[in-house]
């Protein structure tokens, strides 16, 4: 669940920029992009292309790199209409190349180094208001990826991941780091409906390679207009795995939930669009609402038990 800090001293934005020109022949110029584990960088080049750059922190396997790529590859086959992010292969050839740390940096290690197109877009989570027209939108993006997840498979897929919502059940041991006492009861409610009726139906629900991330800000959304604004893409795939399918719509559905006046309605928006695009079955239905709560009783647990890391030890980015 944790990963120690080994982290090389940070890449800078001219290192960034040394690296798009000497691994992809690119003449740009570099800003730092949010990212709590690996370096991001957004890459402007002077012909007006742009990129996203990620110098991945040293203590990422392989495996995991290439499990993005490979699914990003194989959703730009078969959704070559959808605006997600392709992967730009470098000089060489090879869709991520690594580097010796006296590149980026002084200290002894190896990072690898991969280059992607850079999506345009709002967060969803700066996008006002957020229609059910948006939200359905959201859940036929997410059913769109899934649906053509269903034949993607890799090793590194099958991982142990705290946001794995059949694995949830690890909250347990951490509920005492609640100090709302009326939020834990609210997490252990939640808790208690997930072993109730996730685990039993475990063996019964769909299992698939899922983008399993779907956050307000890991969705973005086009230009207000014309009418109805749509989301158009989502970023990030650093919490992909082999999970429980329904799982998905679930997630996107307690992010979409949150600060809202009608929070059935905009759950109910999502999982109609998810459905929409890749069709829910009926034991599926009938764990949504209890996946939903798990995933924000992660969420909170997630919060509280960060807040006790020493400086020196990172989570990977919710």
């Amino acid at each position: 669940m944790l990963l120690e800090d080994r982290a090389t001293d940070p890449t800078t934005e001219a290192e960034a920029e040394r690296l798009g020109r000497e691994l992809y022949g690119l003449e740009v110029s570099a800003k730092r992009l949010p990212g709590e584990y690996d370096d991001n960088f957004h890459l402007q080049a002077r012909d007006g292309r742009t990129f996203v750059l990620k110098v991945m922190h040293p203590a990422r396997e392989q495996s995991f790199i290439d499990m993005q790529v490979r699914a990003l590859q194989h959703l730009a086959e078969r959704l070559p209409n959808r605006q997600l992010p392709r992967v730009i292969a470098a000089k060489s050839g090879q869709p991520f190349t690594s580097v010796s740390a006296t590149k980026v940096s002084a200290k002894d290690a190896t990072h690898s180094v991969w280059l992607l197109t850079f999506v345009e877009g709002t967060v969803l989570a700066g996008a006002r208001p957020q229609s059910p027209e948006l939200l359905h939108s959201v859940g036929r993006l997410l059913g769109e990826i899934d649906q053509a997840l269903a034949t993607f498979s890799h090793p590194a897929a099958q991982r142990e991941l705290k946001w794995d919502s059949a694995g949830a059940g690890w909250i347990r041991e951490f509920l005492h780091l609640i100090k709302d006492l009326q939020r834990r009861r609210l997490v252990e409610n939640f808790l208690a409906l997930f072993e109730s009726q996730v685990i039993p139906a475990l063996p019964s629900l769909r299992r698939s390679v899922i983008y399993g991330d779907a956050n307000d800000y890991n969705i973005l959304v086009g230009a207000p207009w014309p009418q109805p604004r749509e989301a158009v893409a989502v970023i990030d795939f650093g919490d992909m795995h082999q999970g429980i399918t329904a799982s998905e719509p679930a997630i996107a559905a307690a992010y979409a939930i949150l600060g809202k006046a009608n929070p059935l309605a905009a759950a109910a928006a999502v999982i109609s669009g998810y459905h929409s695009a890749y069709p829910l079955q009926e034991n599926e239905f009938a764990v949504l609402y209890a996946l939903i709560g798990t995933r924000l009783a992660v969420s909170v647990v997630n919060s509280a038990y960060r807040k006790t890391l020493k400086p020196r030890m990172r989570t990977a980015a919710p």
